[in-house]
């Protein structure tokens, strides 16, 4: 470190480092032989990346000098600098400290390290000090050898990613899967214990469940092509931020693959609810869509799960053995599994992790059509690699939707034609990447999901026939399937929205104007002079026809119901539901008249961490973590999400912040969030905090409470130094008192 670095760190700090005993000599001599930086895995050689503002574990490994055996009560600091300047949350006091330390320290051992918990902020120029034994509580010859710096650190920018998750009312599996093992703080734990972003804005999609009503074994290609569809095209519609990838939540584990996404890398996949495996096949599905194929790696690193989100609820510690399989292996359980570097990076390195100006993070701001959204038609259909064909080919028009880019490694093309043959538009797509099971390595899917967006009128010219191809190897240019435009469209002959439970529907709202609550029912009925098989999709719109939320698409039942809780409340008397019935390539709508629908709901309030019923020593970091999104709002601001405690009283707004000076006891630590409506979401945990004379006031370092420590901790009153003995943030009279009860001590 430089001179002019070194200077903006307390004079006394560096004499308190240096200083040595004039007393008779002392066999222990403790030194900090290396310092691991991790924020879940690192390297021997520390150059896995770091990202800014998420948990970080500082692990220091002390050294006895040649001492054989175990050497009690030792602790260390952490003392962070950012361009020379100690940040706020600096001094660090350990999490597991004081330990004994041992004479092989080795780091598949917890408490062979001591251990601490930060959040760096942004940064190329970070110094990290660890100095141990820095109140002489252990006797030594000699403080001069007691601190270790690694210096020069960069802690990137990445940006807040989002994923939206989605309940799949899967029939034969007995319907919906239980929301605890899909919230934020469960269902992702394994994503974020592993992938490092910006944070996860991980939160339920603003629509009601995906029903499958067949097998999941068989039709899987239908429910990545519905997933796919709600990312790209009816989220937007609804005026909602695209999210950056979807997924699916199964009831238990009925498909045979684990789970599934729809390309290597893509945006969507789904997975299950089994306990042992739900939280794992969510972060390996999460691979893939980052771009991560299967793999046989094992981690050959030891990991750490920073957060402890895998504390629940398979009872997992937080360091992870360098002999677990990496996330990416096929078919592994959450206890065996963690993350090699090769994965590791994926999320680090993706585009849609980087950091830019413009950065939304998921806040309604950003919502709605993007800017080069056209009227497209909407193919779907499965392409079956064995016979060579694709199967349930079918075609809906959308309003406002980006069309599907070219990829020229793609081995599928779709052409469209005009009625007199002319070629209008053509896109290739890759259907190869999400053949291999994630269950069973080797084995290939047969049938995997194609989808894609066409414009609808290139040229200025309606699309009249769609062929889908090979694209490559000896039989391009072979049709796949064939969709054609019939004579004539179809005829919407019924359209009917009334509650589920018959009864008269009170007007709070004044007007005369009808309301809709709680369960909703919607049914249709239409003919086809063709004899065309019909179906449909059902829509609300919360603000009269802007933005449109899809209730259920593909419905062929001519039914459906849905419970108004899983979407926004109208903007008044503005709420309207319409029906989009297709044969394939033609179609017909219709639009109910405007009335009262729902009503404003609170925020989703979810802690991430701490987990319930923690204990944390006295004067450690306590990271509080929590998510709240708000299905009006989208993303609520940080200043709209508060902690408070039922000892200490308030801690701070946003979803993520430190604590180091909670009270000794058992707190209640309550997470709020307050929507635009002024309605409040709440969770809360209990968190003890168990009490530890950290801080000896022998502030010198020369083994006696006097003069000297009294000096140095008036001259640095008011800061956050080593003088703060009760470790509340701040040196102060309560300091003062503790000092002068250890004075000639």
């Amino acid at each position: 470190m430089s001179t002019a670095r070194w200077a903006t760190i307390p004079a006394w700090f560096l004499c308190a480092l240096a200083v040595s005993h004039t007393s008779s000599a002392f066999a222990v001599d403790l030194t900090v032989a290396s310092i691991e930086i991790t924020q879940g895995l690192q390297t021997a050689a520390g150059d896995l990346p770091l990202v800014a503002r998420n948990a970080t574990m500082v692990r220091a490994t002390i050294s006895l000098n040649g001492q054989t055996v175990p050497e009690d009560a030792v602790d260390a600091v952490l003392r962070i600098y950012s361009n020379g300047v100690e940040i706020p949350q600096s001094p660090v006091y350990s999490t597991n400290g004081p330990i004994s330390a041992p004479p092989s320290p080795s780091s598949a051992n917890q408490n062979d390290t001591i251990n601490f918990l930060c959040l760096p902020p942004e940064g190329d120029n970070l110094d990290f000090v660890v100095t141990v034994n820095p109140f002489n509580t252990v006797r030594e010859d000699s403080l001069a050898n007691n601190s270790l710096a690694v210096r020069g650190l960069s802690f990137a920018c990445r940006k807040m990613v989002e994923i939206a998750y989605v309940p799949v009312d899967y029939v034969p599996g007995g319907g919906l899967p239980d929301p605890l093992y899909m919230e934020p703080g469960m269902g992702d734990s394994f994503v974020r214990a592993i992938y490092r972003t910006g944070d996860l804005n991980y939160h339920r999609a603003p629509l009601p469940p995906i029903q499958v009503v067949l097998d999941i074994n068989v039709f899987n290609s239908f429910l990545l092509n519905a997933l796919n569809d709600y990312r790209q095209n009816q989220i937007p519609a609804a005026g909602y931020t695209q999210p950056d990838f979807i997924y699916g939540w199964l009831k238990g584990n009925p498909y045979v693959g684990n789970g599934q996404a729809a390309g290597t890398p893509s945006s969507a996949a789904f997975g299950n609810t089994d306990p042992a495996r739900f939280q794992r096949t969510f972060a390996h599905e999460l691979g893939h869509c980052w771009g991560q194929a299967h793999n046989s790696l094992s981690t050959n690193l030891v990991g750490w799960d920073v957060e402890e989100q895998l504390r629940v609820p398979l009872a997992l510690g937080p360091l992870m053995p360098a002999t677990l399989r990496d996330v990416m292996v096929a078919g592994l359980n959450t206890a065996d599994a963690w993350v090699a570097p090769v994965t590791y990076l994926d999320a680090i390195n993706d585009a849609r992790a980087a950091c830019s100006a413009l950065d939304g993070g998921g806040s309604g701001a950003a919502g709605g059509p993007a800017d080069d959204a056209v009227a497209v038609l909407r193919i779907a259909a499965e392409h079956d690699h064995v016979m060579r064909r694709a199967r349930s080919v079918r075609a809906m028009e959308h309003d406002a939707v980006v069309p599907t880019p070219d990829d020229p490694r793609g081995n599928v093309r779709i052409d469209a034609f005009a009625a007199d043959g002319t070629l209008l538009h053509s896109v290739r797509i890759d259907t190869r990447s999400c053949r291999e099971s994630c269950a069973e390595p080797g084995h290939l899917h047969a049938r995997t999901p194609i989808h894609a967006n066409l414009p609808r009128a290139p040229k200025g010219v309606e699309i009249a026939r769609v062929v889908i191809r090979e694209a490559t190897g000896a039989l391009a240019g072979r049709p796949l399937a064939v969709l054609a435009r019939s004579a004539h469209a179809p005829e919407l002959t019924g359209f009917v929205v009334e509650a589920a439970a018959k009864g008269p529907a009170p007007d709070a709202h004044g007007g005369g104007a009808d309301r809709l609550d709680d369960r909703i029912r919607i049914a249709w009925s239409a003919r086809d002079a063709d004899g065309d098989e019909l179906e449909a999709d059902l829509l609300y719109s919360p603000d009269g026809g802007s933005a449109w939320i899809p209730l259920r698409l593909g419905d062929r039942s001519g039914a459906f119901e849905f419970d108004t809780r899983d979407v926004p409340a109208s903007r008044g008397a503005n709420g309207m539901f319409a029906v989009r019935v297709g044969d394939g390539m033609n179609c017909a709508r219709g639009f109910s008249n405007r009335s009262f629908v729902g009503g404003n709901q609170p925020p989703d309030v979810h802690i991430i961490a701490p987990n319930a019923s923690a204990t944390v020593l006295r004067g450690a970091t306590v990271l509080l973590h929590g998510s709240v999104w708000d299905i009006d709002d989208q993303l609520v601001p940080e200043d709209a999400v508060t902690w408070t405690s039922s000892l200490d009283g308030p801690l701070g707004s946003g979803r993520l912040l430190v604590r180091r000076n909670l009270s000794p006891g058992t707190h209640v630590i309550t997470l709020r969030g307050v929507d635009s409506g002024g309605l409040v979401g709440e969770r809360e945990i209990s968190l003890t905090i168990e009490d530890r004379l950290y801080n000896n006031a022998n502030l010198d370092g020369i083994g006696r409470v006097g003069a000297p420590d009294l000096a140095i901790l008036m001259d640095n009153w008011g800061t956050n130094g080593l003088g703060d003995i009760d470790v509340d943030g701040t040196i102060g009279p309560l300091d003062l008192a503790a000092l002068l009860e250890r004075w000639g001590l």
